[in-house]
């Protein structure tokens, strides 16, 4: 499985979110709450024989909501749906004053078995 396949079903199994789970952007019209996803970097996970054994990288994860109170639930949300699935680099809050919207948002280095 895909490392954002696996991440999607993570994260759309958060109820509160269902599938308002999106690749880089959130359609326009999609109402808060919702979460989007991206792939930051890759990482190389080759052997000694030149194969590579996961696919691995360094995905970022943000939550959006119109509270804040309600972001930093959804933030404990995820990070309950990602324990043990791979290694917590960031976390950090923002606030975007054009969408007045409240940000949560992750770093996770991860790998194609996130989903077991």
């Amino acid at each position: 499985m895909s490392i954002s396949i696996g991440l999607y079903t993570l994260l759309s199994a958060i109820p509160v979110i269902g599938d308002r789970v999106y690749p880089l952007v959130a359609p326009q019209s999609t109402p808060p709450p919702y979460i989007t996803y991206q792939r930051i970097s890759s990482l190389d996970t080759g052997t000694l024989d030149g194969t590579e054994s996961l696919d691995m990288g360094r995905f970022q994860i943000k939550v959006f909501s119109k509270k804040n109170d309600e972001a930093l639930s959804i933030a404990g949300d995820i990070k309950s749906a990602m324990s043990g699935k791979g290694n917590k680099s960031m976390h950090m809050e923002d606030y975007e004053n054009d969408t007045k919207l409240h940000v949560q948002i992750f770093d996770y280095i991860l790998s194609d078995d996130i989903v077991k």
